[in-house]
């Protein structure tokens, strides 16, 4: 299942995301490996997941620059 979302980098700045978010589009992330992008625990995640913790608001806008980066890769690599 793939899902765009456009982000502009200007938007990227300031929008923010749920970081699980980045699971669903990007296929075969896994847990361990989104944790590790965001600097975070694989705990940390898990009780994302479970809502028994909030993303703060750095890592939520960390996790916009990813998928902002992902999508200019996408475009890029298109391209050539």
């Amino acid at each position: 299942m793939s899902k765009t979302i456009a982000i502009s980098r200007i938007e990227a700045e300031t929008q923010e995301i749920d970081p699980l978010t980045l699971l669903y589009i990007r296929e075969g992330l896994t847990r361990d490996s989104l944790a590790l992008m965001l600097g975070v625990a694989r705990d940390t995640v898990d009780k994302w997941a479970a809502k028994r913790r909030q993303p703060s608001r750095p890592i939520r806008r960390l996790a916009a620059e990813i998928l902002a980066r992902w999508q200019r890769d996408r475009v890029t690599s298109t391209k050539m």
